[in-house]
């Protein structure tokens, strides 16, 4: 293979699902990205077009579509499309058109959904998705990642995962508080355990990072993005919704690797230190994962830190 092919061949590789900061880099390109806000607007010429934002973790894009295909009206914010765009130029401005473009169901959501999809326009502190992709990549395991993926492919778990505050009045309590107290329990709990003897097996690591960025995942459930708990966070705690929220990428699990799902499941569920009722907890990363998240819900710039 030449010189001239080998290019072509790396160009149209990094064509297909590019980082929407990388995407005006490329003639062109397709994927799919999460919908931010999909707005009808008239021209000059009295012509319809329409702007679609579209955002993924590295960055939020405008898309020109000047066609009005027949499903534009099914596009929803949050939601998944798949879109095939162009970059062109007009007045010496560049510009990315998109000629073709239709949303996806829930089915095809979950099957293309990964987690470099978790949209930076909702993330109020971007440098939290770096982190989060950081903790991403140290996970070996294909498995226990697209499990995470099928937790966070349902659009409100995600959104409100962005958005909500980690508490109401204690520790990260602002919008997007939940997001950056599950990264810094992770990363204390992987910090404190990869020296000597307290390090993990990189199974342990694994699923450690996995139930730390999940722990509270409940909270998705009882709190609402403004700060408020919700109808069924004044009757429930949001422990008891962690299994819950992730029952269905629970059940994919057990099938190609239970003793993973088991120890999650234990992780989550079980007894925190001092409790009077409960099973107890019976592997090193459960106790870890209590003594990191303990830290970081005391920690008295995050009792008091908010943002603007």
């Amino acid at each position: 293979m030449n010189m001239k092919n080998i290019n072509q061949t790396i160009a149209f590789n990094h064509s297909i699902q590019p980082p929407l900061s990388n995407a005006a880099n490329f003639k062109r390109f397709k994927g799919y990205y999460c919908v931010i806000s999909c707005v009808k607007k008239i021209d000059k010429f009295d012509l319809s077009y329409w702007v679609i934002e579209l955002s993924d973790s590295s960055a939020t894009i405008k898309v020109f579509c000047f066609n009005n295909p027949l499903n534009i009206h099914h596009i929803k914010p949050f939601g998944l499309i798949h879109i095939e765009a162009t970059v062109k130029e007009a007045n010496g401005q560049h510009y990315i058109n998109s000629a073709i473009v239709y949303p996806v169901d829930s089915a095809q959501q979950l099957a293309h959904f990964t987690l470099s999809l978790l949209p930076q326009a909702y993330c109020h502190k971007p440098e939290l998705l770096r982190r989060f992709s950081t903790l991403v990549k140290q996970i070996h395991s294909r498995v226990l990642t697209r499990f995470l993926a099928h937790v966070l492919a349902d659009n409100v778990v995600s959104y409100r995962y962005l958005q909500c505050p980690a508490s109401l009045r204690h520790h990260h309590h602002y919008s997007g508080g939940l997001l950056e107290h599950s990264i810094e329990v992770a990363e204390q709990l992987i910090n404190q355990h990869s020296v000597n003897e307290k390090k993990f097996t990189q199974k342990e690591r694994d699923i450690a990072i996995v139930a730390a960025l999940l722990h509270d995942i409940g909270k998705t459930r009882t709190l609402t993005c403004d700060g408020k708990r919700t109808a069924l966070g004044m009757m429930v705690d949001h422990d008891e919704l962690t299994l819950e929220v992730c029952a269905s990428a629970l059940v994919t699990l057990d099938k190609t690797d239970a003793s993973s799902a088991m120890l999650l499941r234990h992780i989550w569920a079980c007894a925190t230190p001092n409790a009077r009722y409960g099973y107890q907890a019976i592997t090193p990363i459960a106790t870890a994962l209590h003594r990191a998240d303990h830290q970081s819900a005391n920690n008295p710039f995050n009792l008091n830190n908010k943002i603007a």
